[in-house]
């Protein structure tokens, strides 16, 4: 015996017509009683019930099953009654599902450490807050779209639906393209038969009803980029991936904004991964502020290097993955005619508001003598002011006190970092080798990462530098660019270069002042000045930034020069250079030039500082 006409199939049509010719299709047998009652339900929203009524059920319920008239009548009212019932309830998706894919062990390039262990430890943390979670590791071509497209099915009848992909991916002609573990990218032409788009991924999670997201530790170099042909000369391979516009509800969190690659880490997680982790489980956490989150821990982990971007727009609504029950239990017994707490509307935050957020607690006269000079109209300078009175009135209580016990000689300020513990030693206790405070500058470096400041703040001497970071009890060092009169209060830094003009201090603590640290200088970088010859290839790079670090993760290349102007800012990535840089009017537009050095930095000068 056939079976039964399928729920799905009566679901799909759309008029009386097409129910006909779905009956037309099946024996006497196969029309059940409940087929009857779910057609009449389903379609009720589409179909008038007097159409149902006159036409379709009348007809076919007495051809098929024999009735007389008296008993399709009785059946076309249970099943309008049926129908009232199920159109009074609301109607609910199957909750909340996910996709996690995790590819580490690629055929053809260097395996990754870290996206097997992403997936299994995001799909165990989403698994826990409620979602139905599909998990897939090293998976190949056919077997992602297989896994996408399965996905896709759940996802349309599903209130949330999340993607996460940890892998390699990749941008060609702005276009981004996922890698599966087999992909052998021998030329461009080879990207849209053995790679998926991600496209593909965005369209499986936008069939869900409510909140659609997809979590991308995908903005890594293309493992490909150095033996790719290109069919065109006019086709371009970017960095990392390029932006999306997704449409509607939709989420894409790329783990670095585009343009820029992202870090593996060196632990058993990615830092994107780590922080993902850190926040899936919060209960009560909205969305939108759980990504704010997540970008601020990453940033932090990688000393603002790596900074992930979200692209589309949630709703004005609170949108939460997981939610504690006396949070449900405060929202269900909410009533609904309560009026609305009148919030007073916020002010927007002007200039003069956050920067003096950013230095209320400095130690440093300098840096609020540069405040209230450009802020001398507010009321935030009032309150500079009066922290500079208290500072100068402390200064002049410490001097008090020190000429009791030793003559001070400072140059600069110190950083407020001398352990308490200096000051609590016993009497009896063994005399030990007295430690000073020192700061050490280097002529023509640059400490390049841990900006505390992304733009610098104005300065009108390595002096005033030294001031602001050592009133700054974040800063433990800076580079002060005398150009242009910037200062760059830094935490700490990823490596030390060498650049004209630059002048770099590090402050640290020692028993003798010759003990001062030297530094080693991997990169040399020349200011509107171009590196002639050994072009490997050229890449798009939103910045310098961008381009020295494409230069940095590619063995083979020894030096680059960025270019921000032209059709797209470019990176040229070099086998070799020019000993001797060049400058040109082409060059005044801002190129910026870098090879590899390995240089020995030694400090010009070393000066006490007085800890405070």
């Amino acid at each position: 015996m056939l079976p039964c006409l399928p729920a799905a199939g009566l679901a799909a049509a759309d008029n009386v017509g097409q129910l006909h010719r779905l009956f037309g299709r099946h024996p006497k047998g196969c029309l059940s009683f409940g087929n009857i009652l779910i057609m009449i339900a389903c379609h009720a929203t589409r179909l008038t019930t007097l159409e149902w009524l006159r036409t379709g059920v009348r007809r076919q319920v007495g051809r098929r099953l024999g009735m007389g008239g008296w008993m399709r009548r009785v059946v076309a009212a249970l099943g309008l009654v049926l129908w009232c019932v199920l159109f009074a309830l609301p109607s609910s998706a199957a909750g909340k599902v996910a996709l996690v894919i995790g590819n580490s062990n690629y055929e053809h390039v260097a395996q990754l450490p870290n996206p097997k262990n992403d997936a299994d430890d995001v799909a165990a943390a989403l698994d826990h807050i409620g979602f139905s979670v599909t998990k897939e590791t090293d998976v190949t071509f056919d077997g992602l779209r297989r896994a996408l497209s399965a996905f896709a099915r759940d996802a349309a009848q599903a209130d949330m639906a999340i993607v996460f992909f940890a892998g390699h991916g990749i941008e060609v002609d702005k276009h981004n393209f996922l890698l599966p573990t087999d992909a052998n990218l021998e030329s461009d032409l080879d990207v849209n038969f053995q790679t998926v788009p991600l496209d593909m991924v965005v369209d499986a999670v936008s069939r869900a009803h409510g909140l659609r997201m997809v979590f991308l530790d995908a903005c890594r170099n293309n493992p490909f980029a150095n033996r790719m042909r290109m069919s065109d000369a006019t086709r371009s391979i970017g960095r990392g991936l390029s932006p999306i516009e997704p449409k509607g509800s939709t989420i894409v969190f790329y783990s670095a904004r585009d343009g820029t690659v992202a870090s593996d880490g060196s632990g058993r997680n990615s830092p994107y991964s780590q922080a993902l982790l850190k926040y899936l489980p919060q209960a009560d956490l909205d969305v939108d502020k759980m990504l704010r989150k997540v970008r601020e821990d990453v940033m932090e982990a990688t000393n603002g290097i790596q900074e992930p971007t979200s692209y589309g727009l949630l709703p004005s609504k609170d949108i939460f993955l997981f939610q504690s029950r006396s949070a449900v239990s405060l929202v269900e017994n909410a009533k609904a005619d309560a009026p609305s707490p009148t919030v007073p509307p916020v002010p927007p935050a002007d200039q003069a508001a956050t920067e003096w957020a950013a230095i209320e607690n400095t130690n440093s006269p300098a840096m609020l003598l540069i405040f209230i000079q450009a802020h001398g109209d507010t009321v935030y300078a009032k309150y500079a002011q009066a922290r500079l009175a208290e500072l100068q009135e402390r200064e002049r209580q410490s001097q008090q006190v020190s000429a009791q016990q030793q003559p001070a000689q400072p140059t600069f300020p110190a950083p407020n970092q001398v352990s308490s513990q200096q000051y609590n030693v016993a009497s009896a206790a063994p005399v030990l080798p007295s430690r000073h405070w020192y700061l050490a500058t280097y002529s023509n470096m640059d400490f390049y990462g841990g900006d505390l400041y992304s733009k610098g703040l104005a300065s009108a001497s390595l002096d005033q530098c030294a001031q602001i970071c050592a009133g700054n009890l974040s800063c433990k060092l800076f580079t002060y660019n005398r150009e242009k009169n910037r200062c760059f209060p830094k935490s700490g830094y990823s490596y030390a270069q060498i650049m004209t003009g630059a002048q770099a201090g590090y402050f640290f603590e020692s028993e003798r002042r010759d003990q001062a640290p030297t530094f080693r200088a991997e990169w040399e970088i020349f200011v509107k000045a171009d590196l002639l010859g050994g072009d490997h290839y050229s890449a798009r790079a939103n910045s310098y930034d961008d381009c020295l670090l494409m230069c940095k993760s590619d063995q083979s290349c020894r030096a680059f020069s960025y270019v921000p102007f032209g059709k797209s800012k470019s990176c040229w990535i070099k086998t070799f250079a020019a000993t001797l840089p060049t400058r040109s009017q082409k060059t005044e537009r801002g190129i910026v030039s870098g090879r590899r050095v390995d240089a020995t930095v030694q400090p010009d000068g070393v000066y006490d500082t007085a800890a405070r």
